[in-house]
């Protein structure tokens, strides 16, 4: 995904127990939304984030979700593609994605990843939005239902004008 921030408008909901956070204090300067889950498992607070970047290049979905794991390995000690599924349609594919990394202080947790694709006017015009949820491997089965929710929530407005933020 380009690193350049693209401002969508963004409907979503925030899962009861999520607080949302500014993304630059917590380290993610590239997402376009960040929540923390308001009860820390231990030295790990479960986190979901949201980025956007637009694609005009024509990788795949794929190919795309390749690259989202290729630049998490290179901040942690050792990382695993679990679990992959394609899913979508041919106009608007995405890619789950289940992954198990181990921090450079030695912490072990499970990234579970969602790249979709938004159809733009024209093929240069797409965006990705990639949709994470790391937390330990216990907190993330326990947390799961509110990721699945948070994701299904997500929506492109059509109420949106300039005035407003980017997310409802």
């Amino acid at each position: 995904m380009t690193q350049d921030r693209v401002s969508l408008p963004l409907g979503f909901d925030i899962p009861d127990g999520w607080v949302p956070v500014e993304p630059s204090s917590v380290g993610a300067e590239g997402a376009v939304f960040v929540a923390v889950h308001s009860v820390p498992d231990g030295e790990f607070t479960p986190n979901i984030t949201l980025s956007v970047g637009q694609r005009p290049d024509p990788a795949r979905i794929t190919e795309i979700a390749d690259e989202a794991v290729e630049r998490l390995g290179r901040s942690m000690a050792a990382l695993e593609v679990v679990q992959r599924k394609v899913i979508g349609s041919e106009a608007a594919p995405g890619v789950t994605q289940l992954l198990r990394i181990r921090t450079g202080e030695g912490q072990e947790l499970v990234q579970t990843q969602v790249q979709l694709t938004v159809p733009g006017a024209s093929p240069a015009d797409r965006l990705i939005l990639q949709i994470a949820c790391t937390a330990t491997s216990e907190t993330a089965r326990r947390l799961g239902d509110d990721f699945r929710r948070f994701v299904a929530s997500v929506h492109v407005r059509r109420d949106f004008t300039a005035d407003e933020g980017e997310n409802s």
